[in-house]
């Protein structure tokens, strides 16, 4: 199933992800407070990231209701097997009805 990501957004997430590694390495090297404020920014970035998850996850939930459930295409193979049996002993009946038709016309007509 695609969710809508090509290969140059991934790429630049996990590059995006490289990076943050790599600052959060330096920052805890550094002992400096910017630490704390990078890991807000990050939080925003996820809380963002989540938004846009639930936002992706109801759209794939509204397609699927529109697809058929195993249940659903059984129904249908049960009911059309049905309906073909049907026509089937229908069309029989009507060959059998055409050649009775022709075998008396054939045998009642003197040429």
């Amino acid at each position: 199933m695609h969710l809508g990501w090509n290969m140059a957004e991934l790429k630049q997430m996990i590059g995006k992800r490289a990076q943050l590694r790599n600052e959060k390495s330096r920052l805890a090297s550094d002992g400096s407070d910017s630490y704390h404020v990078d890991m807000n920014t990050r939080i925003a970035e996820l809380e963002g990231f989540a938004l846009d998850t639930r936002d992706r996850l109801s759209r794939i939930e509204e397609r699927l209701d529109a697809c058929a459930t195993k249940s659903d295409v059984k129904d249908l193979e049960t009911t059309m097997h049905k309906e073909l049996h049907s026509l089937t002993w229908k069309f029989i009946g009507i060959a059998v009805v055409l050649v009775s038709m022709v075998y008396f016309v054939a045998t009642q007509v003197k040429a």
